[in-house]
C-alpha cells in the first residue's frame, strides 16, 4: 500500500516477468515440465471473480462461491508494506480467469489452502508466480517448497516487489545508497534434550553505526516477531542476538527474548525489516532431519 509507483512495478513484473508453465500429458496426470509439478487428473476447475488480499481469491466452483487460500505462500496483508501491490498482482495474474484447484487443508481461519493453475494456454502456477513477482515470500513444509523457496531467492537477489531495497519508502535521514550492511549470522538450534534456547544473531558487517531501534525480525510467514526497542544502535562489528522462546524481561544489553520458538520449528524464512517495513536481511533456514 505504497502509493502509485508500487502498483505501478508491480504491473510491470506481472506483464514482463510471467513464469508459463510448459505442459505434457503422460498417463492419468499432466505435468508441468519445467518445474517437476504434477497436477492430480481429478482435479477441479473454476473460475477465479475477484480476489480478497495478495493470497486469497473469490473463486465459483461448481457453482458454489467461496474464498480460497493459495498454499504454500504468504503476502503482505493489511496494513503491511506491499498488501495492495500484492493484491493487484494476484488480480491481474486471475481475476475473471479459469483455474485448476488443487490441495488441501485449511489455514488458521478455516479458508481452503490450494495450488491454482491458470487453465487455459498460458499455464501459469499461480502461487509460484507471486513468489517470482516478489508479491509473496515462499513458506516452507509444503510438497513444492523446494522449487518455491529457490524462486523467492531469486526474487530476493534480483530485488523484485517486496524485496526491492525501497519497495516500502525512504528511511527517515533520508535517501541512502542500498540496504544497510546488516547480516543474519548464526542461527542457533540447540538439541531438544537440553533446556538451551533456540536463538537468530544479527551482525553489524557495514563500517558505520546501523540504528535498529523499531526494526522488525520475524518468520516471513508469521509476522509480527519481535521489534527491536528505541535507540538501539549496533557499531561496525556489534552483534545483537534475540533468543527464542523466553519472556522479554530477560533482556539486558544486545541481547532480547521473544516468547515463541515457532520461527524455527520445521524451517523458516527470517526476515529483518525497517521501520518503513523494507526488508533488510533475509536468511533461509532448514531444520535438518539430523540434528
Amino acid at each position: 500500500m505504497r502509493g502509485l509507483a508500487a502498483v505501478a512495478v508491480v504491473a510491470a513484473f506481472v506483464t514482463a516477468c510471467s513464469t508459463a508453465l510448459e505442459t505434457s500429458t503422460t498417463g492419468d496426470e499432466q505435468s508441468t515440465s519445467s518445474t517437476g509439478v504434477t497436477i492430480p487428473d481429478d482435479t477441479e476447475h473454476g473460475i477465479v471473480s475477484g480476489v480478497v488480499d495478495g493470497d486469497t481469491v473469490q473463486m465459483t466452483i461448481d457453482e458454489e462461491s467461496m474464498d480460497v487460500a493459495l498454499a504454500g505462500v504468504r503476502a503482505p496483508q493489511g496494513e503491511e508494506c506491499y498488501a495492495e501491490a500484492a493484491r493487484l498482482a494476484l488480480a491481474q495474474l486471475t481475476a475473471g480467469r479459469s483455474v485448476a484447484v488443487w490441495g488441501t487443508g485449511t489455514d488458521e481461519d478455516g479458508t481452503p489452502l490450494r495450488y491454482l493453475m491458470i487453465d487455459d494456454d498460458d499455464r501459469i502456477f499461480v502461487n509460484l508466480e507471486l513468489v517470482d513477482l516478489g508479491a509473496a515470500a515462499a513458506l516452507h513444509g509444503h510438497e513444492f517448497a523446494g522449487d518455491f523457496l529457490r524462486v523467492n531467492a531469486g526474487a530476493y537477489a534480483s530485488g523484485r516487489g517486496m524485496w526491492g531495497t525501497f519497495a516500502c519508502g525512504h528511511p527517515e535521514g533520508g535517501i541512502t545508497p542500498d540496504r544497510p550492511a546488516l547480516r543474519i549470522d548464526t542461527v542457533n538450534i540447540p538439541d531438544p534434550a537440553t533446556t538451551e534456547r533456540a536463538s537468530v544473531e544479527i551482525v553489524n558487517a557495514s563500517y558505520t553505526e546501523i540504528a535498529i531501534g523499531g526494526w522488525t525480525m520475524r518468520d516471513a510467514g508469521s509476522p509480527p516477531g519481535f521489534t527491536f526497542p528505541p535507540r538501539v544502535m549496533l557499531t561496525p562489528g556489534d552483534v545483537a542476538s534475540v533468543a527464542l522462546g523466553c519472556a522479554g524481561d530477560d533482556d539486558s544489553g544486545l541481547a532480547w527474548c521473544v516468547d515463541t520458538d515457532s520461527w524455527v520449528a520445521n524451517g523458516t524464512t527470517i526476515i529483518v525489516q525497517d521501520q518503513q517495513g523494507n526488508v533488510i536481511e533475509r536468511h533461509v533456514y532448514e531444520v535438518s532431519a539430523t540434528p
